[in-house]
């Protein structure tokens, strides 16, 4: 029990409030033992009770949506203020990490002893400040982290251009352009050109840098709105959003050249064989959907491919 105490005269709460008076406190009060993953709180259940914990550890759940996080509840500190001051109404899920002994304290009875002592009016004031300032700095870090998360699924971790993934996510957002402003939108599909043989030749490590610099060399090419995305392996996506199928040739002739063009070298420094690619185009219409048109460039991939590689064709 003295062990108990010495954690309720420590605590932010009852700072300032004698040590018989908190005495008095546990003496009243209900002692509670919790085990890992109970409930302590939640928004289902109305609760009379502000809870110190004593031992062990819990977290509460706050944020909505997409964008939860995660607060640590530690011995000392309190849990339940929210409702206590809302008329039991309970904001977000306590849950208990480990074992957890904690004092119950009535609301009736801890209002009595607000008035009584009105500094603990101020220490509430207080800790109520620092969880809403917690609150907001974990749901920044998450937030971020989210963020960040979604960036990194949506790209390929190789090259760092976007992944097959970002495709299915956002080409339909172009397709629904097309049809409700009538904008002109071409796709690109291309593959390097008897890529099996140069891994074959030079081994995959080498392949790995060829698929980085063939991803460069068209990256520094592209107008801000364009976006290059892998699809897999060899076979990239190229998507030109405003652009009409004669300024695709234009650009697709130019990103053939570059590739063609820009050198390679080994893990040893050592300069490889150049490499080339076969492009092929195909402009949305308002009727086509995401399959439609990446069938419609597929075909024309298949033909410049079969006129000899090393260019474009729609």
């Amino acid at each position: 029990m003295n062990a108990h105490l010495d954690i309720l005269c420590e605590s932010s709460l009852f700072r300032g409030i004698a040590p018989d008076v908190l005495a008095q406190l546990m003496e009243s009060s209900p002692i509670r033992h919790l085990e890992p993953g109970e409930l302590l709180l939640s928004p289902d259940v109305p609760n009379q009770f502000l809870y110190i914990i004593l031992s062990g550890k819990l977290h509460v759940l706050v944020g909505n949506g997409n964008t939860v996080a995660s607060l640590p509840i530690v011995p000392g500190q309190c849990a339940g203020e929210m409702s206590i001051i809302d008329g039991g109404r309970v904001s977000a899920p306590v849950i208990v990490d480990e074992n957890v002994t904690t004092v119950a304290v009535n609301v009736d009875v801890f209002w009595k002893l607000t008035e009584a002592h009105p500094l603990m009016a101020r220490n509430l004031l207080g800790i109520l400040v620092e969880r809403m300032r917690n609150t907001t700095e974990a749901l920044t870090v998450s937030l971020q982290m989210q963020q960040a998360y979604e960036r990194w699924a949506f790209l390929d971790p190789l090259t760092t251009a976007y992944n097959r993934r970002w495709i299915e996510h956002t080409l339909p957002r172009f397709l629904d352009r097309v049809r409700n402003e009538g904008s002109a939108f071409t796709l690109g599909i291309f593959d390097i050109d008897h890529f099996k043989r140069f891994n074959d030749t030079h081994g995959h490590p080498a392949g790995d840098m060829a698929l980085r610099a063939t991803v460069h060399a068209v990256q520094a090419r592209l107008r801000p709105t364009d976006r290059l995305a892998r699809m897999g392996g060899e076979e990239f996506c190229l998507l030109l959003p405003d652009t009409p199928l004669a300024g695709a040739r234009i650009a697709g002739e130019r990103l053939v050249r570059a590739v063609a063009e820009h050198p390679i070298q080994g893990l040893d420094g050592e300069v490889l064989p150049s490499i080339t690619i076969s492009l092929g185009l195909a402009t949305a219409t308002p009727d086509m959907d995401s399959a439609g048109l990446i069938a419609a460039t597929d075909a024309a991939l298949y033909r410049a491919k079969s006129e000899g590689r090393n260019r474009i064709a729609d």
